[in-house]
């Protein structure tokens, strides 16, 4: 398995779709402002036959600093999420080449 970061990603995306990496870059700051903008408001995104990105509430909890011992309570945070829906694999093949 490898990483990819944005900049491969944006290759990768303009080679399949045959535009520029440029406009692939604008399409894809364009995609992330609107799922960040959409969670922000509490909401989720569902992409169909890939999955979903929901925003998941976490309650307060005791924690521990590992170095001094000392306990404490973390506050309630939110934290987005991504679910796969089934196999993702099959995005490729349905929608990809």
């Amino acid at each position: 398995m490898s990483t990819v970061n944005k900049k491969k990603l944006l290759r990768k995306a303009a080679f399949e779709s045959g535009l520029s990496v440029k406009d692939v870059e604008k399409a894809v700051d364009a995609f992330l402002c609107a799922v960040s903008d959409i969670l922000r408001e509490d909401g989720e995104v569902i992409i169909p036959d890939f999955g979903k990105f929901y925003v998941y509430r976490r309650g307060e909890r005791v924690c521990r600093n590992p170095q001094t011992g000392e306990k404490f309570v973390a506050p309630p945070m939110k934290k987005v999420k991504f679910k796969a829906f089934g196999n993702v694999i099959n995005y490729t093949l349905k929608y990809g080449r």
